[in-house]
């Protein structure tokens, strides 16, 4: 089944801009940060390294950051998970170049009605999107909060909705959702793709996802990305649709700060 959840590197909200850096002892700057919270954590987004490799850099990490949520390079994340860091999510971005030529065909599916995401409320995404990530699914949870899709809809992480986003309906039902923000450090971002997992909707997830970079490619759009979860099977149908992908990134939550 085709789903992926948002990279959640980043919010609009003023406390995401706020930098923030880490020491060493010797008052050696070791990394920088944005500052940001992840369900009721602090989180350190996007940690950067500076100079020193993450073996050296993980012990002034744990002292400054105890408790906290770190996002970084997938190498960092390692060093950090090994030093009794855990694991909350490995995810990996990919981009694709869009061509207004190439990716233009329109919506020929009679029984499926597509429109513009914001021609619903967001309430109307809720069973489906709950239901494309069940318990067993890599960015699935025992305890969906619909939450996570509003601060997507309403452009309160990553960006506003750009009108590549659209949603596939069946009798006035929403089965199927794209929703492409417009994130203010990586440019147009595929943040949620899912659909109904009955079989009688198999593949519309990914040609919605077609027929959604075609109209990001008839609005003028250069390029987008995603990002996809380590064990998620849609990695291939995004390889098969032209994504290719880049770095890889982890989310660990630091050892200390109990709460």
């Amino acid at each position: 089944m085709l789903g992926h959840r948002r990279m959640n590197l980043m919010t609009t909200d003023e406390s995401v801009r706020t930098r923030g850096t880490v020491f060493d002892r010797d008052g050696t700057l070791v990394a920088d940060y944005r500052l940001g919270n992840r369900s009721g954590r602090p989180a350190a987004l996007d940690l950067r390294l500076h100079r020193l490799p993450a073996e050296a850099a993980a012990p002034a990490i744990l002292t400054a950051l105890p408790g906290w949520v770190v996002s970084a390079h997938a190498d960092t994340g390692a060093v950090l998970i090994a030093s009794g860091g855990r694991l909350v999510r490995h995810l990996h971005r990919y981009a694709r170049e869009l061509d207004p030529e190439a990716d233009g065909d329109g919506w020929a599916d009679p029984r499926i009605e597509v429109r513009p995401v914001t021609s619903v409320p967001p309430s109307a995404l809720y069973d489906s999107w709950i239901a494309a990530y069940p318990p067993e699914h890599p960015d699935g949870t025992s305890h969906p909060n619909p939450e996570d899709l509003d601060v997507l809809y309403h452009g309160r992480v990553l960006g506003p909705l750009l009108d590549a986003s659209v949603v596939a309906l069946d009798r006035d039902r929403v089965v199927a959702a794209v929703l492409v923000n417009d994130a203010e450090l990586l440019g147009p971002w595929i943040s949620e793709v899912f659909r109904d997992p009955d079989p009688a909707y198999a593949g519309l997830g990914a040609r919605l996802l077609r027929h959604a970079l075609g109209l990001a490619a008839r609005a003028g759009l250069p390029s987008i990305g995603l990002a996809v979860t380590e064990g998620n099977p849609a990695r291939t149908v995004y390889e098969r649709l032209g994504f290719r992908p880049g770095e890889s990134f982890m989310h660990v939550v630091l050892p200390g700060g109990e709460r």
